[in-house]
């Protein structure tokens, strides 16, 4: 039992008042006899004997009143707390486990964290002097804690510090390390505390409860203490941006996009009018509404043209409630910039089909494309200042004079994209003499698979065997989008030197092959441009690939690829917790990478060029710094959060009673230290109550 105000108990001296009037009081009367009225004294015996049941009962209830006003404002309270119960065994070395994961920050005014926090102190304050303890602060990649010690200043520090995470923390991890850390105590008593929100994503039941050696070395359970940070709550509502997939949108226009976003909702609650909304900085540009079943899932597209290309970074948001660290989604997209392309057409014709601009032209001139075209014949081609233009296609054009070859190896380095195809008019010789230093591999001579007039040219025209999808250029040709590129036919192809008989190239990569293994399409980086080779046609001469459904995109992706602004945010992204692999473009060097809050997150050079960084331990967009310590925007990614701990759904009580055992202690701030109806409350009551019948009585 303890006492708010233990000072106001002097006031129960006043219970003395009516014994001392009632010693004080009593006389004793002399007998004088009295014959006649020997019958009056028979009844006054009876008198006598209802008026001292009377009086004692007078002298109770007023030692009541007096007694139980000044206890009552001493306010006395009986607690069993958690560490009441858990003491009941004896001093025991104690572990404390605090919940450091992303469920942790949801709020309803105050976070789950710091109620955890304030827990974590309790468990603390409530051991006894004699009884060591250590702290645990449980992340998804959890340390091994101290050896119980008795500096509760330091295991306070350790508490006061602690801060929640974005990621997942696996609680019975924790405690086996928190288990571990107490067999150091040469104390008999074990016992483990965890402080946690006790969702169903903190803990697993299918594991092995936690052990500690016993004095002969045989497994003992500990005892289990939960601390329950959410104060026994039934449910912790909850809805997620679980995804947010961003794809063009070609027919809105060429810097258009279609932002989708994925929506669950966690709680049995419909949502009705969930503002689902995109930003860029501080302007918001596109916004909807959705609506999410209960324990449902919904989705919501938004499409938003930018007007600039660029890289853009931003986000997808939703209305924020009690966790509104999943309520968004930050992203980084490769806006396509408007290209200039100048288009050299090595063979004109009058008819438009048969011209070898004619489909080029109309695949870079689609709706959609950011691609501004300018075809010229191969005499006003080489007049061009290329310094105005983003890209150049040299379609079966002749090789080109010494003076021409060197402008276009000058626009290549400073930066320029050169698309080559062959045909008729290419002279291998010619072109490795005067582009030789551009082309990513030496051109060979040109191989027939079939004549095109020959009855089976069908069956016997070569076709695209093998193709690397996972390059970004090719990354959307899979599934049915494939059979657009391996149902082409090739009648004729130019075969290619093997890689490294130019030793002054430089190396060069081959990105698709025919049937027989002959190279089909090769690109190269030379200086800070890039060069892509096709070895077929891109009229109908050499092939029917033109009329294929995938020569449109592919051309268009060609583009994008030589002018450095081809999607490839795919490969960027990677979830909180988790290391991302960063390829730099061509001698670009990697000085530091900074995390949403201006941290520096660690990243190492690999031997292959490419720089592994991570462990990312927050949501949103990183920066990447280069050798001059400026932002490279196309290094910039974003880390989302696990969907995982969105779920808040919690752990039922009979599901720990049946993992931890009966036999373990279970406790939380919810059920303790808060009595029904305090004693004070009864106190008053019985002293009123003794008022009522004292003043009955003396109407009597």
């Amino acid at each position: 039992m303890t006492f708010a105000h233990p000072w106001m108990l002097l006031g129960a001296l006043a219970a003395f008042i009516p014994l001392l009037i009632h010693l004080f009081d009593r006389r004793r009367p002399r007998p004088h006899p009295f014959g006649p009225l020997a019958f009056v004294l028979r009844s006054q015996k009876r008198t006598a004997s209802r008026l001292k049941l009377k009086r004692l009962l007078l002298y109770t209830l007023r030692t009541l009143i007096l007694l139980a006003l000044p206890v009552a404002l001493a306010r006395p309270e009986l607690k069993q707390d958690a560490a009441a119960a858990a003491v009941v065994k004896g001093p025991a070395a104690t572990a404390i486990v605090l919940d450091a994961s992303l469920s942790m920050r949801w709020s309803d005014g105050t976070s789950l964290f710091e109620r955890g926090r304030d827990e974590a102190r309790d468990a603390l304050a409530d051991l006894r002097p004699e009884e060591p303890a250590t702290v645990l602060v449980c992340t998804g990649s959890p340390l091994p804690p101290a050896a119980p010690g008795f500096d509760r200043s330091k295991l306070r520090q350790v508490i006061d510090e602690a801060q929640p995470t974005y990621g997942a923390a696996d609680l019975s991890r924790c405690l086996d390390l928190a288990a571990r850390s107490l067999e150091e105590s040469p104390m008999a008593g074990k016992r483990l505390v965890v402080v946690s929100d006790l969702t169903a994503g903190s803990m697993r039941l299918e594991a092995p409860t936690p052990t500690v050696k016993g004095p002969t070395g045989e497994a003992v359970r500990p005892e289990v203490v939960l601390r329950d940070a959410a104060n026994g709550k039934d449910a912790l509502p909850n809805h997620a941006l679980v995804d947010l997939k961003v794809e063009p949108a070609l027919q809105a226009g060429p810097r258009a996009f279609l932002f989708t976003f994925t929506v669950k909702n966690f709680s049995d609650q419909p949502l009705k009018d969930l503002e689902a909304a995109v930003r860029v900085g501080e302007s918001t540009v596109g916004k909807g509404f959705v609506d999410v079943p209960a324990n449902g899932t919904a989705q919501k597209s938004l499409t938003v043209r930018f007007q600039q290309g660029g890289t853009v970074v931003g986000q997808g948001s939703l209305t924020p409630d009690g966790l509104a660290e999943d309520d968004r989604r930050a992203f980084v997209l490769a806006v396509p910039r408007p290209l200039k392309a100048l288009v050299v057409n090595g063979s004109p014709h009058a008819t438009r089909y048969r011209d070898e601009a004619f489909f080029m032209e109309a695949a870079l001139s689609a709706p959609g494309s950011p691609v501004q075209v300018a075809v010229r014949d191969a005499a006003a081609g080489w007049r061009e200042d290329l310094a105005g233009y983003d890209l150049v296609y040299l379609l079966n054009v002749t090789a080109p004079e010494e003076a021409d070859a060197a402008k276009l190896r000058t626009f290549v380095e400073n930066g320029g994209g050169l698309f080559v195809s062959v045909g008729d008019h290419v002279d291998p010789e010619a072109y490795n003499t005067r582009l030789g230093a551009l082309l990513p591999r030496n051109l060979r001579l040109v191989r027939t698979s079939v004549e095109r007039d020959d009855p089976d040219a069908d069956g016997k025209a070569a076709k695209l065997a093998q193709v690397k999808v996972e390059h970004p250029l090719f990354a959307p040709f899979t599934g049915r989008a494939e059979e657009g590129l391996v149902g082409a036919r090739f009648y004729r192809y130019m075969l290619l030197e093997a890689d490294g008989s130019g030793a002054a190239q430089g190396a060069s990569q081959v990105l698709a092959t025919y049937s027989d293994g002959a190279p089909a399409v090769a690109v190269a980086r030379r200086g800070k441009g890039r060069v892509a080779l096709f070895t077929s046609t891109v009229d109908r001469d050499w092939s029917d690939f033109p009329i294929r459904t995938s020569f449109l995109p592919l051309m268009q992706r060609f583009a994008a690829y030589l002018a450095g602004s081809l999607e490839e945010r795919e490969e960027q992204r990677v979830r909180v917790g988790e290391t991302l692999s960063l390829r730099p473009e061509g001698t670009q060097k990697v000085s530091a990478v900074k995390a949403p809050d201006g941290k520096e997150v660690p990243h190492k050079a690999q031997p292959d060029g490419t720089v592994l960084v991570g462990p990312v331990e927050q949501p949103g967009t990183f920066s990447v710094l280069g050798a001059d310590g400026n932002a490279v925007p196309a290094l910039a990614f974003a880390a989302t959060l696990d969907p995982a701990e969105s779920d808040l759904s919690r752990l039922p009580q009979d599901a720990l009673s049946a993992h931890f055992g009966e036999e373990t202690v279970k406790a939380s701030s919810s059920d303790s230290e808060r009595p029904p109806v305090p004693l004070w409350t009864w106190l008053i009551v019985a002293a009123a109550l003794a008022f009522f019948f004292e003043g009955t009585l003396l109407r009597k």
